[in-house]
């Protein structure tokens, strides 16, 4: 029998871990990785950790969204399954032009809505969760997106990134900036704001000494902070060091749900080899 409650569906780059995917009947739709030697599906295809292993030897690989027929293949699966609506949930619109193309595609379906998160990776994870629970609850697509569109405001996304490396090879930076970057041991922390992923601190040092100064910096003004939930994302970091930035968090927040995950191919050709994340709410 068809289900006609909202389904929530989104892409791979939110970074929700399966059991959550599983709990809550997420769907999810590939992004693609074009690595010197092919073109794979993300995570189907290709694991973060096999990623940055390559990317460690030199070579070059970059991320791109689906195009419009394949998303309008996943909507026609979804709509065959599915007499209730379906909200797709977007990575932020000026990182990936998926929401263009997912927007795009959806014209040709009845009932099949796409939303800009605003983010990506965790951030964009806790607005499907809560979209998904809802769903579960029984709301209505319109309510749905009303809240998505008022919570995107207050979810805080930010990366600290380990090596400009990733972001000279995309030129997000230049040659000179990256070369400074190396000589000085500088981190830039890119934070998501207007759906679009800037610039917004540099971290020095060595690593635990860098990652104490982004938690400090990404967890400011304390009071401000949901402490229901946080989404640690790591790309190529090792379980000590994941642990060490739990604890560091920690001691900062005392958040009541920590939910801890490899961040997506995608994620990690942008960020980089020892990238790491936290992805919250403010009130």
């Amino acid at each position: 029998m068809k289900n006609s409650m909202v389904m929530v569906s989104t892409d791979c780059v939110c970074d929700i871990p399966n059991s959550y995917q599983k709990k809550y009947g997420i769907k999810m739709m590939y992004y693609y990785v074009q690595t010197e030697e092919g073109r794979f599906q993300d995570i189907k295809e290709v694991s973060s950790n096999n990623l940055l292993e390559y990317l460690r030897e030199g070579k070059k690989a970059y991320s791109s969204s689906a195009p419009k027929e394949e998303y309008e293949e996943f909507f026609r699966a979804l709509r065959a399954k599915h007499t209730g609506p379906v909200i797709h949930i977007c990575m932020a619109q000026h990182v990936s032009v998926a929401y263009e193309v997912a927007s795009e595609a959806a014209l040709n379906f009845e009932d099949v809505y796409v939303v800009d998160s605003g983010h990506l990776s965790g951030g964009m994870a806790i607005l499907v969760l809560m979209a998904a629970d809802m769903a579960q609850r029984g709301a209505s697509y319109e309510l749905i997106m009303e809240e998505i569109r008022r919570m995107r405001e207050k979810v805080s996304s930010s990366f600290s990134v380990a090596s400009t490396e990733s972001l000279y090879r995309n030129g997000r930076i230049n040659k000179k900036i990256f070369q400074i970057c190396n000589a000085l041991l500088l981190h830039p922390v890119l934070n998501l704001h207007d759906s679009k992923m800037v610039p917004s601190w540099i971290c020095i040092g060595k690593q635990k000494s860098f990652a104490k100064a982004y938690l400090r910096w990404a967890l400011r003004k304390r009071k401000s902070i949901n402490t229901e939930i946080v989404f640690l994302i790591t790309a190529g970091c090792s379980y000590e060091f994941q642990e060490f930035l739990k604890e560091e968090m920690l001691k900062i927040v005392p958040f009541k749900k920590v939910i801890t995950n490899t961040a997506s191919g995608t994620i990690c050709c942008n960020c980089g080899d020892g990238a790491f994340g936290v992805l919250f709410v403010r009130e």
